[in-house]
């Protein structure tokens, strides 16, 4: 199954590891990546066993990893990320922003 990561994912990313980075340092950023990484690549796996929640985006489901929530939806043999971010977030805003 193909995986596709949007650029607003790509971004939250980027912005996960620098604060991970900055706050606990190089082993825990490339410890979490890491752990967020095979996250991502286990959706190919079974997209459709994880919590759907359609009130955020049609088809959109969720998987967690440590305290970031990917955002996600699964159409055909393709999983699109479309955001990935931390579990206190509010969603729907940061949703209304890409």
């Amino acid at each position: 199954m193909k995986l596709t990561i949007t650029e607003a994912a790509m971004h939250d990313l980027g912005s996960i590891r620098a604060y991970t980075l900055e706050t606990w340092g190089e082993a825990q950023e490339e410890t979490y990546l890491r752990r967020i990484w095979s996250r991502l690549q286990s959706l190919r796996e079974d997209p459709l066993r994880h919590r759907l929640r359609e009130e955020l985006f049609p088809g959109c489901r969720i998987a967690s990893e440590g305290r970031h929530v990917i955002l996600f939806h699964s159409e055909g043999n393709a999983v699109t990320v479309v955001r990935v971010l931390h579990s206190a977030m509010d969603f729907k805003r940061h949703l209304r922003e890409r």
